[in-house]
């Protein structure tokens, strides 16, 4: 998949705010369970799950780090 696609599809989640976090649970023992965020932005509500592949074959690992500003 090509930047432009990531770029159009998570640009998706500007403007939203996380509201809330879980664990979703697979269902199945031998598959991570799912990091799971709810996000909102006025009175429209999402949830996005952290995968480790676009098939949603386990639950995934998200990095958080510092922003680093240029200049």
């Amino acid at each position: 998949m090509s930047k432009a696609f990531f770029k159009k599809y998570y640009g998706q989640l500007k403007g939203f705010k996380i509201e809330s976090f879980e664990m979703v649970d697979s269902g199945d023992d031998y598959i991570r369970d799912f990091p799971s965020f709810i996000l909102s932005k006025g009175k429209q509500k999402i949830r996005i799950e952290v995968s480790q592949d676009e098939e949603g074959n386990g639950g995934g690992f998200l990095f958080i780090g510092e922003v680093v500003q240029n200049g």
